[in-house]
């Protein structure tokens, strides 16, 4: 599918570089250097004493040894374990051991990156150009809202073009029969949904009266009764992420508090044909199962991982003649969300064209 002369269609849509995406949690960046494909690039994040997350390109110019393989962070600095180069946070190299002033040759990119909550963002485009007021709003997506518990560690690694998982996260109609019933009483497919819009959200929402609970659900939401009034919502944010949100009401205990429970996921890029998915489980009441939490939807989750996966080797098989999509209603939300996603990549596009005259 070309917008614009941008090419959306998943399985090798283009994905903007302009912008933030999650590039770990903030858990995994400790002093030991961490090697992770970003955006197409090799990057290497660590600290620095003071905690702050440094993340570079990972290959070291002198003679292309990854500075995670092996590497020790001395200092604030990052040093090769080839021939002992070091490299300053800026990327740029401090000391050479052979001898000779390091050169503006000598030195790697760096990634801005913002520590928020449990999640480093990493800006994939021009240091120059980084804004933080294109993250989405934390706040609202409920991973820093107060009353709210968060749960961080959840990365799903896919060997599939990124747009394939988040359309998949944007797109409800699926639930029904990929996840045979865990997490629906079997009527999401045919339910009216309403789509709106706000700037980069595109909102997907749906309400269900009086229904049963499955029971994945009710063990989950701590839910005591077998029916419940639901709202599912679900909420992207072009280009890279995504909330699904559940509000579960007890018909038969009106007391209890409604559940808002929500699933909020960081859609990385890791190529053109891989990506990750960060996800944190936020809650508005803490979870009796907290050691189990993640790894309960670690297996629901991974049945939409296999499934993208399966699809992503599939189109990669067949000629681009034999790959047709053909779009339904329910498509509504992905496709605003492509649009918006393709206005992204021409903005960059006609920025590098006005550079260049």
């Amino acid at each position: 599918m070309m917008i614009d002369g941008i090419d959306m269609l998943p399985g090798r849509a283009e994905y903007p570089r302009n912008q933030w995406y999650v590039a770990a949690f903030g858990f995994e960046v400790t002093e030991k250097p961490l090697h992770r494909m970003l955006f197409g690039d090799p990057v290497v994040l660590y600290r620095t004493p003071d905690g702050t997350p440094v993340a570079l390109f990972d290959r070291c110019p002198h003679r292309g040894m990854r500075l995670s393989n092996g590497g020790t962070v001395i200092g604030d600095d990052i040093q090769c374990n080839y021939h002992g180069i070091r490299f300053n946070p800026e990327g740029k190299a401090c000391l050479i051991p052979s001898g000779g002033a390091p050169t503006s040759a000598m030195s790697v990119r760096r990634y801005p990156l913002v520590e928020i909550s449990g999640w480093i963002w990493a800006w994939a485009g021009d240091p120059a150009k980084a804004d933080p007021a294109l993250l989405p709003d934390h706040e609202e997506m409920g991973v820093t809202a107060p009353g709210f518990h968060s749960y961080f560690g959840l990365c799903l690694p896919g060997e599939s073009n990124y747009l394939y998982s988040l359309e998949n996260l944007v797109d409800a109609t699926h639930i029904t029969f990929l996840h045979h019933g865990m997490i629906d009483a079997g009527n999401v497919a045919s339910h009216p949904y309403r789509c709106t819009q706000q700037g980069t959200k595109v909102r997907m929402e749906r309400e269900f009266s009086d229904e049963p609970v499955p029971p994945m659900i009710k063990l989950a939401m701590q839910i005591k009764g077998d029916r419940v009034d639901r709202v599912l919502d679900l909420w992207s944010y072009a280009p890279h992420a995504v909330v699904v949100r559940q509000t579960f009401a007890d018909t038969s205990d009106p007391s209890m508090e409604p559940r808002d429970a929500r699933i909020v996921f960081g859609i990385t890029p890791a190529g053109p044909k891989s990506c990750y998915q960060f996800a944190v489980v936020v809650q508005n009441y803490p979870s009796v199962r907290a050691e189990f939490l993640l790894d309960d939807f670690r297996r629901l989750l991974m049945e939409d991982v296999v499934a993208l996966n399966d699809i992503q080797q599939l189109f990669d098989q067949l000629e681009p003649d034999r790959v047709p999509e053909v779009s339904v209603r329910a498509d509504e939300g992905a496709i605003r969300t492509r649009r918006l996603i393709a206005a992204q990549i021409r903005a960059e596009r006609e920025m590098v064209a006005e550079a260049a005259e």
